[in-house]
């Protein structure tokens, strides 16, 4: 169902729906929704419930999700941004049109499903064909098994059929689509004149008091940022693992027990054939050990494709594939074999030999592996005992000397890891974090160890804090001056702007009226609302001229000085001389409608099956308010 949704909300009209549909989550009924308690599940849906496991995992989708967009966002952010609750609703509109399906006696058909999965680019090679050890990557990362996601393909299809069925026939009125396009398309175009600061009058030099008045009344401008003083205990698994020797015998034990790790297992190229059933799998390979091993031609001449297979090993095949596959020489045609995607017809078409490194070749690889298995193993009991010191009074220094760990000293770092020189802090381990720790703590306090993404620990103390202050004008007069020089040039700029504004009003030609000055004239190329600084124009002067009258005049800020802009012309699109930009502009309103009835869909639904969702749970798993 959100399939179309997503596929829009790449223009304005989409965004603007989308947060309408988000806003909306109220109307729809979640208020009414977390009411109630049903046992220990997070929400119920008619006979189906939504348990703990379930919303948790989809949260965390939708969390990496939004970090792609976001950046860096905690859980607790994402969850006051009302992600949780949207990934509730999410999960309560599938299960409400899944019920709906059911009761339909919507059936997915398994040919439905593999043509769904050829057609996925996720799991095509790079030759655009489907790939099957791509289609097991793909979903060994995500956590799936292949019947788990061949069931989410087999739902996502009854629920978008469901959707298109209910959406039929709606569609954006013409007038509406027209007027949206016209108001997309329109292009403006201005006359300019760019006034820069750098050529306004010198504004000499400012008095004692004059700079002294500056420096109090714009004192945030000269104001040094909260600074802190770190002490940093460090854990590493190399600090750990540098100290460890590894016994002659058990790197020999190690490579014994995990040869198979030092080369590479036997590889074989494949060309596969993938039939819709056993009678045409059959007809394919026999077609092709007919033509002499052409597998390609008998595929083509059944109406599909061979597709190259290249690099697999034995575990990379499916199940039914992998032992005849493995078992037939180089050149052979082997099938029809039967996997959970269809009928097969394989080529060996290249068999790849192992390889091995010897135990010399191998010993470093092994060494470090040893050393690292053992460092990761023993840092957590050095974790522990770190924390017991602590807990026992000890300070960070105290308790890092007696365990051997780093200690790292910060004299002075402000919230964004930067010294007073404006550099990030030199070896501090996992800078972010360890600021972020830094800046929670009290001063004298240390926090707990954390664990890093590296797989250390570290624990913060904070030494001393330096709070904010305005920096002494004796430090900074320079800077004052400078600022109070290019503030007077500033305003100098803007009374000039404000000189040729009338003028121009005056009938005074843009060249005339910029030479006289010191300016530079310029004309804008066609400006659409969605144009950026184009041609030095600010964005809020380009949002400006849509609302004004050809031939008005107005100014604005820009960097380094003052833009005069001077309607020039005003392009109107004709809806009938661009029908492929006015058929997306249709495209996208009916989504938009599409997704209103949807709304009104869903919402008939709940009053069908109901629904209720366990807010007691919620605040347990997730601490919500």
């Amino acid at each position: 169902m959100l399939q179309a949704l997503r596929s829009t909300v790449g223009s304005w009209v989409a965004k603007i729906l989308f947060v309408l549909l988000i806003a909306s989550f109220g109307i729809w009924g979640i208020g009414d929704m977390f009411r109630g308690r049903v046992e220990n599940d997070v929400a119920t849906v008619g006979d189906v419930t939504i348990g703990r496991q379930q919303v948790d995992q989809a949260f965390r989708t939708e969390l990496e999700r939004l970090r792609q967009v976001l950046g860096s966002i905690t859980p607790e952010q994402a969850r006051a941004f009302g992600l949780l609750d949207r990934t509730v609703e999410q999960l309560v509109e599938r299960a409400l049109l899944d019920q709906e399906a059911a009761d339909m006696g919507l059936r997915t058909s398994q040919e439905l499903v593999l043509s769904t999965l050829r057609r996925e680019p996720a799991f095509r090679n790079a030759q655009g064909q489907f790939d099957p050890q791509q289609f097991r990557r793909a979903l060994a990362s995500s956590g799936l098994t292949e019947q788990g996601y061949v069931q989410l393909v087999e739902g996502e299809i009854a629920r978008r059929t469901m959707a298109a069925a209910v959406t039929e026939g709606v569609r954006a009125p013409t007038p509406l689509v027209e007027s949206v396009f016209r108001r997309q398309a329109e292009r403006r175009v201005a006359e300019t004149i760019l006034l820069p600061e750098s050529a306004a009058p010198d504004p000499g030099q400012p008095d004692q008091d004059t700079v002294a008045k500056y420096h109090q009344d714009r004192a945030v401008r000269f104001t040094a940022p909260e600074y802190r003083g770190l002490t940093v205990a460090a854990l590493t698994v190399e600090d750990v693992a540098k100290d460890i020797e590894v016994p002659e015998e058990e790197l020999r034990a190690a490579y014994d027990s995990r040869a198979n790790e030092f080369g590479t297992p036997e590889r074989r190229d494949l060309e596969q054939v993938l039939a819709s059933d056993e009678a045409a799998a059959a007809r394919i390979a026999e077609a092709a050990r007919q033509a002499g091993g052409n597998l390609a031609e008998a595929a083509t001449a059944a109406g599909l494709d061979a597709q190259p297979l290249g690099g697999f090993t034995r575990e990379d095949l499916l199940d039914g594939l992998r032992e005849p596959v493995f078992a037939a020489a180089e050149g052979t045609i082997v099938g029809p074999l039967r996997s959970e995607l269809g009928w097969h017809v394989v080529k060996v078409t290249k068999v790849i030999p192992a390889t091995s490194q010897t135990f010399e070749q191998a010993r470093g690889q092994i060494a470090d592996q040893i050393r690292r298995e053992q460092a990761a193993n023993s840092i957590y009991d050095v974790a522990n005992k770190l924390e017991d010191a602590l807990a026992g009074g000890a300070s960070v220094q105290e308790a890092a000397q007696r365990l051997g760990l780093r200690l790292v000293r910060v004299p002075a770092v402000d919230a964004n890891g930067q010294t007073p020189e404006g550099t990030p802090a030199a070896d501090l381990p996992s800078p972010r974090l360890v600021v972020e720790e830094a800046f929670r703590l009290g001063q004298g306090e240390h926090g707990r160890a954390l664990d890093t993404p590296e797989g250390g620990y570290v624990v913060v103390q904070v030494d001393e804090i330096r709070p904010a202050a305005l920096r002494p004008l004796e430090q900074v007069r320079d800077q004052v001056v400078a600022a109070w020089q290019a503030e007077r040039r500033a305003e100098s700029t803007a009374k000039r702007a404000e000189e040729v504004v009338a003028e121009l009003r005056a009938g005074r030609t843009v060249e005339d009226v910029a030479r006289a000055a010191g300016g530079t004239a310029g004309r804008t190329e066609p400006l659409t609302r969605g144009s950026r600084s184009a041609g030095g124009l600010p964005p809020l002067l380009i949002e400006q001229l849509f609302e004004m009258k050809q031939g008005e005049v107005a100014s604005a800020a820009t960097e380094g000085g003052q833009m005069v802009v001077k309607l020039v012309e005003i392009q109107v699109p004709d809806p009938a001389a661009d029908p492929s930009q006015l058929d997306q502009v249709r495209l996208t309103l009916s989504q938009g409608m599409q997704q209103d009835v949807l709304a009104s869909y869903t919402r008939a639904l709940r009053g069908e099956y109901g629904v209720t969702v366990n807010r007691t749970v919620l605040e347990t798993l997730y601490g919500t308010d």
